[in-house]
This record gives structure tokens, C-alpha cells and sequence, in this order.
């Protein structure tokens, strides 16, 4: 992978260099010298106006007198925030207490000026216009905003004069349209920059290069972590070797299965590790299976890695590179709609479809996933024109289409061999292709058959009968046809001509992934001490690592990406495992699923310290079909650790666990998350009492996607006793913590900036029940409509499950930090009580908020009544006493500003 994110300062926000208008401003006071019809009015204004530059007496502001050094440093410092410099500058003619001197230390101690010699930096010198824009270059590249285009000096008819040392600095400021010629088409980079020439200088700056909080700027860069050869492995494997061979370095194996054979033959007795490398190639698909006697020991791992000289890719099923496709012909035009036709392309695949139906599988590209082109095709707005079951019949072996509209668009297809059904299962929009055997034309009678070759097995049985308790039949009485070529439109939309082995897309910008393989590439068994490091897995239908019962196995370094399955990495019931320094893509649910041990009768096994790190990843496009997953979903342990990972476009949630405790999750950037996500987090907690103790610390939630269907950054549900402490919530749309049926949990010392807080109007949200329901309730007698209602049948339930495990219930309330946790009522007629809340003791203090809504972005007065609300303090983005100037986004902290307990210098990866 390149390097992912920039970073810079704690607390800063990168800056997106983008052209708009000039900014808005308050007049600034008027000058004799400058009057309103002079070409640098407004410019003057504004530099006055927010205190970058003052007028020189008497009413003037000497617009055309020379621009000094002094003057550029002061100027860049105010426009910096005034920081404090940590020295003097050191320069003789820059005395200590000069209005200049402070700016003149910061200025370069930051690089951006330098003196005349070392001892001297003559502050009264005029500044010419090249030293001018190499200073505002210097600034730019080591301030929050930088950007890489150049102009061709070319076009000025004195671009000979330019200095070799300023010719980069110039060329950026003229593409910039900082600079701009004079007169005769001049540069004029030797002549003196004038005071009124730098204000019009600072006011191009402040509008053209608006900084935008794209992307985190944190302390240090990714960089990818060098690969060393690897001279000492026990067993080689190459593509062009040979399983005849004895695996050694010059006659190496063909393939994984028989390095696999040739590491359980060995003694692993007195042995201090086994390891198996791969040279770099494309070994195909992988069906592989390990169990027990494959194992390592604690002394004698065993570890399958790259060799170093290259990728080593093992592939399940195929890709399609986006310069493969070529424009159709004029008889191909005619399969598709009118309106699609003259984008579509095609890519010959047909050497590449064998032993698979490329109609089940599912593509993906950097877009997440993409659908077969359907009828009802897809409206506007997004939503889907489905048909409902009422228009539908069935029976043992066929499905008839009665719906008059599915009717007539048959009869206007031109190709029909491909008509497939495609169904919606549950509410999290699971789908799922239906097999038929093509369809047969209705004669007038009753509607057009579609024909289930095998009933009893078909997956068109989950159509015809609706046998699950607990799905929503709205959902389940609605199909589609895809696979029609009319309707592909769309650029997530494909088609293929399954004969011919062509695939159709709408201009396809990015390559195509097919996923396939009915069984996991790689399978444990009760495996242990077994580690995979430097190795691509890709385009699996099936789980990529799958592994039950499992001790100590490591993953590192490795890539996966394409997978349809609803996990890549699967350890179910098993300890000790490590995923470090890896990338996870193109998902179709969580990348990564790690759960403890079967709990024992007792409950025992639930607090079992797992030994689970999930350290320096990089998770992108997850859960693209399964709704209610992360890309990191925990269960039934203790003490896991996800730290310094970057979650970025995850449609869903980053991190989910349950039946967790002593979970920390820490110094990650969450980005760009909750898409699809509906009563889902970015980090979500649910389901379980035993879900306490859970820190989550030192993150950075940003453009987390709100709204009102219960998307939150962190999402407590039915739990008790977690933390949630020095995290930067930045430009979340919703508000960035929920607590749902959960009590005593902590929100503290946290930095909520310019977020939107949906539907609640608070950055930390709660339930809580109207005078006006309970009111009601209590004349009616029903208690259904009223929040804490709800609240007490599940409390209720949850303590339930609570009891059932002793030695959990024991070990928790005789810990100090749990006491009182558990000691609400369960009286039910107490719940028209005033005091009466099930939802209660959350404790919000020492946070610090930052938007558009200043103090009334706080929390309501019911909240206050039933927890620990104090400390916290709300400041517009205009008045606030913290950043530099919030207003054009830059969130740089003022000097000698301090937030309690804030740690961000290890954020994201590292």
C-alpha cells in the first residue's frame, strides 16, 4: 500500500486547496490613502480588518510603500496564530521587545525566512516580489494548506530574471493566483513588493486556499515497512517449481498444499521456528485445509511468508482491469436501452469463465459492490421498484409473474437468456440470486412462469415459503428480475452475456473483481502457533482465512481484498491471535470476525483474557452487502486490543463487540463511516452486561454519516461501564455517542468539532420518557408507548442472561468499580415515578464543543436531571478561544492552549 494519510500536528485538519469565492469579511477601517474606488480597497480592508496588517499613522496606510522583511514575518505569524517562539531568533539586529521580534523568532524556527547571514536578518530590507512568494511558498508547505501545481514562467517575457532559487516558489504562486504580472507582461521578480500588493497577496490567500477537513493531520506518516529477503527458510515455494522437488531454495515447491505436507513431516523437537517462503507470483486458487498436526509449538512457530522479491498472490477467482474494455459495436447497441447504449463497454472474460455462473458471484470494484442489471431497475434516488409477492404466484416448481407491468416489460426484451430472480431477504437487505431454468410465455391464462429446476434445494425456496420467524414480510414479498441487458444503466450495474463470455458496464473507470470458490481459501482446525505474513488473498466467494478452535495465529503484512463471503478472516473459538501491518478491502461483511471460547456452563470462559491485538491496519469498503457488521467484529472475551488502525468508506461500523470486557480502543481514525448503517456506530457495543470495562481512547471520528435512523460515531447498546475519553469527533452528522438501555457509562474530556447533531440536538444522546407519555400511561395503563417500558423488558431480560453466568455476575460485583451498577428496579409500577429512569448515570464532563451552534449545543435539561452533566464548555466557531481560525478550517491550536489528558501523537498508522 502507498502511504495512506498525511500527517502532520495533533489537532490539525489537512486542507484541500479548492477555488472560491473571496471571503467575507466586516469592513475594516478607512484609510486617507485608500479610497473605496482604489484597486486594493477591499484587499486593505480585509488585512486590516482581521488584523493581519495596521495602518501607519496619522490615517494612512502608505499602500505603495516597500513591503519589509519585519513586515512579511509579522504579517505570516498573525496569520499563523501568533505562536509562541521556543527561542530567540538570535539575530543582532532583531532586539528583544521590537514589535517584529516574536515574529521574526517564529518565523525561523518554521523555515520560512532565514537571515542575510547568521547574524543578521535586516528587518528594515524591502522585500522583492520573488523573496515575497518564497516566503509564502516556505509557509504554505509547512502550514496546514500546500498544493502541488506550477505555472509556466514561460508565458512572461522577463522569466529570465527569476532567480534559480525562487523559480519553484514562483511558478506555485502564479498557479496559485497569488502573484500575478505587472505591466508589458512582466514578472517583475527582482522589483519591490508594496504594502498594499501584500494585503491584495494575504486576501487571494485566505480565499483561494479555504482550508477543508478532508483527511486527519496527525503526527507522524505511513510508510510501508520494507521486506527483507527471506535467506533462511526451511522450504521454498515458486510458481515455476515443481512438488516433485524437495523444496529447497534451488528446487522449490509448486505449491501451498505440499509445503503444508512437507512442514507436518517434520520434528519440530529442539527447533526454534519452521518457516515456509513463497516467491513472488500468482499461485491461482487455494483450497486448503489444517489441522492439528500442522500445528507449530510455543518454541517452534511455524510461518508461511513472502520470500521478498515480490507479491505472492493467491487468487480464488479473477479480476478485470478497466483498460480491458472496449467500445460496443452498433449490433451490440441494440441489446441495451437507448439512454445507456452509447456508454456501455465490453470485456472479453470467456477465457477466464469455467468452472463458475459469474451471474451468482459478486463483483466489486473501489466502489464497493456491484448488482446484475435489473427490471424494476433502480430509481433516482436510489430506492428500488420491487415487485411486490402480490404480484406473484407459487408453487412446487414454478414462479409466475401476474404483475401486468413485469408482464409487458418481458415482451420488450431482446435477449432473455440470462432472466434471473433476484430477492431481498430481511431488513438489512440481504440478497440473493435465485435460481430458475428460464421462463415460459403465458398463452393469456395467468401470468409468465418461471421454472425452479430443483425445488427441494433451489434457494427459491426462501421465496416461497415464508418459514423464518422474525423477517419482515415487506421485505420478503418483493423480487426483481435481473440479468436483463435493456437495463443496465448505472455505473454499480453490470451485465454479462454469459454465452458469449462477455461482461457489460456503463464507462467503467475501475477494475472488477469476480469472487469465487465454494470452501475457504485457507482452513484451521484446532491449529496452533501458525503465522501468514507478506501474502495477498484475494476474489474468494468464501471466507479467505477461516479458523475454529485456534491458538496463537498471526497475520502480518498481508492484503486481502474481494471477498463475497460475509468475512475474510474468520477465528471463531480461539485465543492469541494478532492481525498487524495489514490491509482489508472490498467486503462483503466484516473483515475480520475474532471470538473467544465457547463459554462454559458457569460463564467462565466469558472473561477469558484472549490475548486479541488488532494493531496498525487499514480497513476500507466493508460490509457492503451485510448490513449490522464492522469491519472488526469482537465476541466473548476479554482484554482485546484495536489500536492505531485507519477505517475508511466502511458502509457500516468499524469495531463491533459484544459479549466483551477490557476491550481498548485506541489512537484509530474512523473516516467516512455508516453509509448504509442504520442503528449501528462507527465503534458499537451491544447486547450484554458483560460488556463492561471498555475503553475507548486517543481516536479521531470524522464524517460520520447521520440522520435520523440511528447512526451514531459510538453506539452503546444494553451495556454497562464503558469509557469514552480524549477522542476528536470532527464533522460527524449525528450525535457521536448513544446510550440505549446502558447505564453508568462515561463521556469525558473529549473535542467535539462542527458536528451536526441530527435529531437530538445534543452531542451525547440518551432516551428518556415525556411527562406527557408517562402521564398518559398511567390513565391507560399502557406502558408500551413509554420509553422506559422498553427499556424495563429488555433490563429485565438482560439480567436474566446476567444471572445465568455466576461466576461473571461474582466476579463483577465484587470488583469496586462495578458497585452500584446493577441496583436498579424492577418494579414496574415504579415507572411513572419522576426519579424513575432505567437509562441513567451517564457522567459528561470536561468536554469541549466547537460549532456553528455554540452554547446551545449542550444537552436538555432531562438529561441533567439523571446524570453527571459538568465541566463541559460550547464556543461558536467565530468566538471560540481555541483554533486559529475555525471559520476558514484551520483548526491548528492557538499557543498556550491545552486540553486535559488529550494523547493523539500516535494516531492512525504509523
Amino acid at each position: 500500500m502507498k502511504k495512506l494519510f498525511s500527517l502532520m500536528l495533533a489537532m490539525v485538519m489537512i486542507a484541500a486547496a479548492v477555488v472560491i469565492a473571496a471571503p467575507a469579511y466586516a469592513r475594516g477601517p478607512d484609510f486617507d490613502d485608500v479610497p473605496h474606488d482604489r484597486w486594493s480597497y477591499e484587499s486593505v480592508a480585509y488585512a486590516v480588518d482581521n488584523n493581519y496588517m495596521i495602518g501607519t499613522g496619522g490615517g494612512l496606510f502608505s499602500p505603495e510603500k516597500p513591503l519589509t522583511r519585519a513586515m512579511v514575518a509579522t504579517v505570516l505569524w498573525r496569520r499563523a496564530g501568533c505562536p509562541a517562539p521556543e527561542k530567540a531568533s538570535g539575530f543582532e539586529d532583531v532586539p528583544a521587545g521590537s514589535w517584529f521580534a516574536d515574529a521574526v523568532a517564529w518565523a525561523k524556527s518554521a523555515g520560512v525566512v532565514s537571515g542575510v547571514s547568521k547574524t543578521r536578518f535586516a528587518p528594515d530590507s524591502n522585500v522583492t516580489r520573488e523573496q515575497l512568494a518564497t516566503m509564502l511558498f516556505r509557509f504554505s508547505q509547512d502550514g496546514p494548506i500546500f498544493v502541488t501545481e506550477r505555472a509556466d514562467l514561460k508565458k512572461f517575457s522577463d522569466f529570465g530574471s527569476v532567480s534559480s532559487w525562487a523559480t519553484d516558489a514562483l511558478a506555485w504562486a502564479v498557479a496559485a493566483g497569488l502573484v500575478k504580472g505587472v505591466s508589458g507582461g512582466r514578472l517583475s521578480p527582482g522589483g519591490n513588493a508594496t504594502r498594499e500588493q501584500f494585503a491584495a497577496i494575504v486576501y487571494r490567500y485566505d480565499g483561494t486556499f479555504v482550508l477543508k477537513y478532508n483527511e486527519p493531520v496527525i503526527l507522524s506518516s505511513y510508510t510501508e515497512k520494507e521486506y527483507p529477503l527471506v535467506k533462511d527458510a526451511d522450504f521454498y515455494v515458486s510458481t515455476t517449481g515443481s512438488d516433485d522437488n524437495d523444496g529447497s531454495f534451488r528446487y522449490p515447491f509448486a505449491t501451498f498444499a505440499k509445503a503444508v505436507e512437507a512442514v507436518r513431516g517434520l520434528d519440530k523437537t529442539g527447533r526454534d521456528g519452521i518457516t515456509v517462503a513463497f516467491m513472488a507470483g500468482e499461485y491461482g486458487a487455494l483450497s486448503l485445509s489444517l489441522n492439528r498436526e500442522d500445528s507449530g509449538t510455543g518454541t517452534c512457530p511455524v510461518t508461511y511468508c513472502a520470500y521478498g522479491d515480490g507479491p505472492v498472490v493467491f487468487n480464488n477467482g479473477f479480476d478485470v482491469a478497466a483498460g480491458e474494455f472496449v467500445p460496443i459495436s452498433e449490433d451490440e447497441k441494440a441489446l441495451f436501452s437507448s439512454k445507456s447504449a452509447g456508454s456501455v463497454k465490453k470485456a472479453d472474460i470467456s477465457d477466464r469463465l469455467t468452472s463458475y455462473d459469474p451471474r451468482t458471484q459478486l463483483v466489486m470494484n473501489g466502489s464497493g459492490a456491484l448488482a446484475l442489471a435489473r427490471f424494476p431497475n433502480r430509481y433516482e434516488d436510489g430506492t428500488d421498484n420491487l415487485v411486490s409477492g402480490a404480484g406473484l404466484t407459487l408453487d412446487d416448481n414454478h414462479i409466475r409473474i401476474t404483475f401486468s407491468l413485469i408482464k409487458n416489460r418481458i415482451k420488450t426484451y431482446h435477449n432473455v437468456s440470462d432472466i434471473m430472480l433476484y430477492g431481498y431477504l430481511t431488513t438489512g437487505w440481504y440478497k440473493d440470486i435465485l435460481e430458475t431454468d428460464g421462463y415460459t410465455i403465458d398463452d393469456g391464462t395467468g401470468g409468465y412462469d418461471f421454472l425452479i429446476p430443483h425445488p427441494e434445494t433451489s434457494r427459491a425456496g426462501r421465496l416461497r415459503y415464508l418459514e423464518y420467524d422474525g423477517f419482515d414480510s415487506e421485505f420478503w414479498n418483493k423480487t426483481a428480475i435481473v440479468g436483463v441487458s435493456e437495463e443496465l444503466d448505472a455505473a454499480d450495474e453490470y451485465w454479462i452475456d454469459a454465452e458469449r463470455g462477455i461482461l457489460y458496464a456503463v464507462d467503467p473507470a475501475e477494475d472488477y473483481h469476480f469472487t469465487s470458490g465454494d470452501v475457504p481459501m485457507i482452513s484451521l482446525d484446532h491449529v496452533s502457533n501458525v503465522g501468514f505474513k507478506g501474502l495477498t488473498f484475494k476474489n474468494s466467494n468464501n471466507m479467505e482465512i477461516d479458523g475454529n478452535y485456534c491458538d496463537g495465529i498471526s497475520i502480518d503484512l498481508c492484503d486481502f481484498s474481494g471477498c463475497s463471503n460475509e468475512r475474510m478472516v474468520a477465528l471463531e473459538y480461539s485465543k492469541n491471535v494478532t492481525v498487524t501491518d495489514s490491509n482489508f478491502s472490498l467486503c462483503a461483511g466484516e473483515a475480520v470476525k475474532i471470538s473467544g471460547m465457547k463459554p462454559d456452563p458457569d460463564g467462565t470462559r466469558f472473561y477469558q483474557d484472549n490475548g486479541v491485538l488488532v494493531d496498525n491496519n487499514y480497513f476500507t469498503h466493508t460490509s457492503l452487502t451485510n448490513g449490522n457488521t464492522a469491519a472488526v467484529g469482537l465476541g466473548r472475551m476479554s482484554g482485546p486490543v484495536v489500536s492505531h488502525n485507519v477505517f475508511k468508506d466502511c458502509l457500516w461500523g468499524g469495531i463491533s463487540y459484544s459479549g466483551t470486557s477490557n476491550m481498548t480502543a485506541e489512537y484509530n481514525v474512523f473516516d467516512h463511516m455508516m453509509y448504509n448503517g442504520d442503528d449501528f456506530g462507527a465503534v458499537y457495543n451491544w447486547a450484554s452486561f458483560v460488556n463492561n470495562g471498555n475503553v475507548i481512547r486517543y481516536n479521531l471520528f470524522m464524517n460520520i454519516q447521520g440522520g435520523t435512523n440511528g447512526r451514531m460515531a459510538i453506539y452503546h447498546d444494553n451495556t454497562t461501564g464503558n469509557y469514552v475519553y480524549s477522542n476528536i469527533f470532527f464533522n460527524c452528522d449525528t450525535p457521536v455517542m448513544n446510550n440505549d438501555i446502558s447505564k453508568y457509562n462515561f463521556f469525558e474530556d473529549n473535542i467535539v468539532i462542527d458536528t451536526d447533531t441530527g435529531f437530538s440536538g445534543d452531542y451525547v444522546s440518551y432516551h428518556t420518557d415525556t411527562a406527557e407519555e408517562v402521564a398518559e400511561a398511567q390513565q391507560t395503563g399502557n406502558f408500551d408507548a413509554v420509553t422506559s417500558h422498553e427499556f424495563y423488558v429488555s433490563w429485565v431480560q438482560a439480567f436474566a442472561d446476567f444471572d445465568s453466568m455466576p461466576v461473571v455476575k461474582a466476579a463483577l460485583l465484587e470488583n469496586e468499580r462495578w458497585a452500584g451498577y446493577f441496583d436498579i428496579t424492577t418494579d414496574l409500577s415504579r415507572i411513572g415515578d419522576p426519579e424513575f429512569c432505567l437509562n441513567n448515570s451517564l457522567t459528561v464532563t470536561g468536554n469541549r464543543s466547537f460549532s456553528p451552534y455554540g452554547a446551545e449545543h449542550t444537552f436538555r435539561e432531562e438529561m441533567a436531571k439523571y446524570s453527571v452533566i459538568e465541566n463541559n464548555l460550547a464556543f461558536t466557531l467565530e468566538e471560540n478561544p481555541v483554533f486559529v481560525n475555525p471559520t476558514l478550517g484551520d483548526y491548528r491550536i492557538r499557543s498556550g492552549v491545552d486540553f486535559p489528558d488529550l494523547q493523539f501523537e500516535k494516531i492512525g498508522r504509523y
